[in-house]
């Protein structure tokens, strides 16, 4: 990405020193955008195979963690989190780690720490959910304005009530909607309920 940044910033600054018209200086712009929505196919890609395989090429720390965490490998996932620079990136690839080995104590800790976000309010449901705290379930739920964590989060409740079943027919229900990363998170989540690995 910062690649394709730099690019864009030197494409520019040629295009100003040879006073190309700013119509095609956007139009060129808007290429290149397209074109880099196209080669990612974690940002609208349909095929989840395609964007594993993606993940495993990548040389990017936080794409690695990723690829080796959705295939299981929780120590080379972790290896991977001590080399992505990004205190975001790396906050949230640390609550994945701690939400998927069950260490709500520290996931909680480091929420406190992070910024007000989605993804907070929905980790923190999440770990509601675990511990049967309806009433923080509730007030987590209502700050969450995102219609696929509203449904992730349903989906975790019946896979953490038993009805497994349920929480399959939940989410391929909603996978022919989805695109990029939401559709990989729910075909993985579909695996590993399959598989009964959660």
């Amino acid at each position: 990405m910062i690649w394709f940044l730099l690019l864009v910033f030197i494409f520019a600054l040629v295009m100003g020193f040879f006073q190309v018209p700013i119509w095609i200086m956007f139009g060129v712009l808007a290429v290149m955008i397209v074109f880099f929505f196209i080669r990612n196919p974690l940002v609208f890609g349909k095929d989840p195979e395609k964007m594993v395989a993606y993940l495993k090429r990548s040389k990017a720390p936080q794409l690695q963690f990723l690829y080796h965490f959705l295939q299981g490998d929780l120590p080379a996932a972790e290896h991977e989190l001590r080399n992505i620079r990004s205190k975001k990136a790396k906050q949230h690839s640390e609550l994945m780690l701690l939400r998927e080995r069950k260490e709500y104590g520290k996931a909680k800790d480091l929420l406190a720490k992070m910024s007000v976000h989605k993804t907070k309010w929905y980790m923190l449901a999440d770990i509601a959910i675990q511990e049967e705290d309806a009433d923080s379930i509730k007030q987590y739920k209502e700050k969450i304005n995102d219609a696929f964590l509203l449904n992730m989060l349903e989906v975790d409740q019946a896979v953490y009530e038993g009805n497994k079943h349920e929480a399959v027919a939940m989410l391929e229900k909603m996978i022919p909607t989805l695109r990029g990363y939401k559709l990989l998170t729910a075909v993985q989540l579909r695996k590993q309920i399959l598989e009964g690995k959660i």
